[in-house]
C-alpha cells in the first residue's frame, strides 16, 4: 500500500501538475492537466499537514474519483480512460456500467455503450431514466426497432413520462413515420410544441417549406407560441432570399 509518508516524499520531487494519478498508474491525459483534476486527493498544502496521518485512498478509488471529474468536466474519452483503468485494476469490483455507458455513448462508441446499457436494465430493470436513455442510444446506433421496444418497455413503467413518449417520437421520426412522430410530441409537450419540434427537426432535415407549414399550424393555435412565430418569419425572410 502506497502510505501518505511516501507520497509526500514524492511529492517534494515533482511539479504540481505531475500529481495527477502518478502513484496509481491512472497517468495524465494531455487536457486533464488542471488544478480541479486534483480534487480527488484532498488538500496538499503545508497547513493542512494533518490530513496525511491519513492513509491514501486505493488506486481504484483514486482511477473512480478521477473519472468522475473530468467526466464532469466534459472530457469523456479521458474519463472512460480511466474507468476502464479502475475496472483493470480490480476486477472483482461491480462492473462501472452506469458510468461508461453514456461516456460510451457520447463518443460515438455504440456498441460498447449497448453492452453497458443492457447490464444496466437487467440490474435496474424498474428504471424508467435508464429506459429512457437505453432506447435513444439504440436509435442513435439505427437500431430502431429496438429502441422502440425499449421505449415502450419504460412507457409500461411510467405512461405519463413525457422524456419517454418525447425519445418514442423521435425514433419515430427517424425512422421516417412523421404523423406517429407528430403524435408523440403532442401526447408528451401539447400540439404547439409538437408542431414546433418537428420544424426544427425539418430544418435540420433540410426541408424548409415542410418546416414552415408546421411553424404556420403552431401558429394557428390558440396558445401560439412566440418562439414559432419568430422562427417562421426568420424561415420565410430566409426562403424568400433564394
Amino acid at each position: 500500500m502506497i502510505t501518505a509518508l511516501t507520497f509526500r516524499k514524492r511529492l517534494s520531487c515533482l511539479p504540481l501538475v505531475g500529481l495527477i494519478l502518478l502513484s496509481s498508474g491512472c497517468g495524465s491525459f494531455g487536457k486533464d492537466k488542471q488544478t480541479d483534476f486534483l480534487k480527488p486527493f484532498g488538500p496538499v498544502g503545508p497547513q493542512n499537514a494533518g490530513a496525511y496521518s491519513q492513509p491514501m485512498p486505493s488506486e481504484y478509488t483514486l482511477c473512480v474519483e478521477t473519472a468522475k471529474t473530468v467526466a464532469n468536466q466534459g472530457h469523456a474519452v479521458e474519463a472512460i480512460k480511466l474507468y476502464e483503468r479502475a475496472e483493470a485494476l480490480n476486477p472483482t469490483a461491480l462492473a462501472l456500467d452506469s458510468n461508461l455507458a453514456p461516456l460510451y455513448a457520447s463518443t460515438g462508441n455504440h456498441s460498447a455503450a449497448i453492452e453497458r446499457y443492457q447490464r444496466c436494465t437487467e440490474q435496474s430493470p424498474q428504471d424508467v431514466e435508464l429506459c429512457n436513455n437505453f432506447a435513444w442510444t439504440l436509435m442513435e446506433a439505427g437500431q430502431f426497432t429496438e429502441a422502440v421496444a425499449e421505449a415502450m418497455r419504460g412507457l409500461q413503467l411510467d405512461g405519463d413520462n413525457a422524456r419517454l413518449q418525447g425519445t418514442l417520437a423521435m425514433i419515430h421520426y427517424r425512422q421516417g413515420d412523421h404523423l406517429k412522430a407528430l403524435r408523440g410530441f403532442e401526447k408528451a409537450h401539447g400540439p404547439v410544441a409538437a408542431h414546433h419540434n418537428l420544424s426544427l427537426l425539418e430544418i435540420d432535415s433540410g426541408n424548409l417549406e415542410s418546416a414552415k407549414a408546421h411553424l404556420k399550424i403552431a401558429n394557428q393555435v390558440t396558445e401560439s407560441n412566440p418562439k414559432a412565430k419568430v422562427l417562421l418569419t426568420a424561415l420565410e425572410t430566409q426562403t424568400s432570399t433564394r
